[in-house]
C-alpha cells in the first residue's frame, strides 16, 4: 500500500525535524524540505530536499518539480521561519523582504500550489505554524510578528474557501527552547531597551518547553483531522494567555506586554 505523504518545511531542525520524526514513525512518506541538506535521522521515510524559502522563484521551482516527481502531499507543514530583533529605524532593508517571504509569501506560494489539487482529490491538511506572537507581539521584531498575524489570517480565509479539503489548521505556537534566539538576525549594539527586552526574550524562551514537545503537540492536532485554530507551548501559552486576550482592552495588552519586556 502506498504511503500518505507528509511534506515538512524547515524539517532539518527544531521543531520540524521533530515533527518529520513523528509522521515517519507514524507510517508517512516524509520529505524535510530546507535549505540545510543534513538530517540527524536514521528513518529511511524521511527525504531531504533543498530549498530556499526567502527566494520567491526558487520556491515555485520547488513546488513544480514536488509534484512532478512526487504527486500531492496528503499533509503540508508550513513550518519554516526565523525571527529579526532590531530597532525599526535600523531594520537592515533586505531583512523586510526576506522576513516577509519566509514567514508569509513561501507558505502562501505552497498553499496555492498544493491546496486546489488536495480540495480535488477530496483529501489532504494544511497546517501553517503561525506564532502566538499573533496575539502578543515581540518587542523589536515587527516583521516576525507581521507575517505570523497574516499567515493566521491568510489560514483562516481559506479555511471559509475549503469547508471540507483540505483541512486548514493554524497553530499558534507560543516559545519552544530550540535555536531560534541563536540563529535570528540581531542588530548589534544593544541600548537600553532593546537589550532589557532581549533578556526577557531569551530567558522565557530557555523556560519554555523542547521542541519534541512542541511536535507532539502538532501532531496530536493533525490526527484530529479538523480545520481551526489551536494553540501550543506551555500551559501559559497554550490555555491562559489565548484566553485572556479576548477579555483585555488593547491598551491595558500593551501596558502589561511593555511591563513584561521591561520597557516602561
Amino acid at each position: 500500500m502506498k504511503k500518505s505523504i507528509a511534506l515538512v518545511t524547515g524539517g532539518s531542525k527544531g521543531i520540524g525535524q521533530a515533527l518529520c520524526l513523528r509522521l515517519a514513525l507514524a507510517g508517512y512518506q516524509v520529505f524535510s524540505a530546507s535549505r540545510s541538506s543534513k538530517l540527524d535521522s536514521e528513518i529511511n521515510d524521511i527525504t531531504q530536499l533543498t530549498v530556499d524559502l526567502s527566494d520567491g522563484t526558487a520556491t515555485q521551482s520547488f513546488t513544480r518539480e514536488f509534484i512532478e516527481h512526487y504527486g500531492i502531499p496528503d499533509i503540508l507543514v508550513n513550518n519554516a521561519g526565523y525571527g529579526a530583533f532590531f530597532e525599526w529605524g535600523e531594520f537592515p532593508e533586505e531583512e523586510i523582504n526576506l522576513q516577509i517571504q519566509v514567514l508569509f509569501s513561501s507558505p502562501v506560494q505552497l498553499c496555492r500550489a498544493f491546496a486546489p489539487a488536495m480540495a480535488q482529490n477530496g483529501r489532504g491538511l494544511i497546517l501553517n505554524l503561525s506564532s502566538l506572537a499573533s496575539l502578543y507581539p515581540l518587542p523589536y521584531m515587527p516583521l516576525y510578528n507581521a507575517g505570523k498575524s497574516a499567515l493566521s489570517s491568510f489560514t483562516e480565509s481559506l479555511t471559509l474557501e475549503y469547508p471540507r479539503y483540505p483541512k486548514f489548521i493554524d497553530f499558534r505556537m507560543g516559545d519552544v527552547r530550540t535555536n531560534f534566539n541563536a540563529s535570528l538576525s540581531k542588530q548589534i549594539n544593544l541600548n537600553e531597551n532593546l537589550n532589557a527586552a532581549w533578556k526577557q526574550i531569551d530567558k522565557q524562551l530557555k523556560n519554555s518547553i523542547c521542541s519534541e514537545e512542541g511536535a507532539a503537540q502538532i501532531h496530536q492536532c493533525i490526527q484530529k483531522m479538523r480545520s481551526g485554530t489551536f494553540y501550543g507551548g506551555g500551559f501559559f501559552h497554550r490555555v491562559v494567555l489565548p484566553k485572556i486576550n479576548f477579555i483585555l482592552s488593547n491598551s491595558i495588552k500593551s501596558h502589561l506586554i511593555k511591563k513584561w519586556y521591561n520597557l516602561l
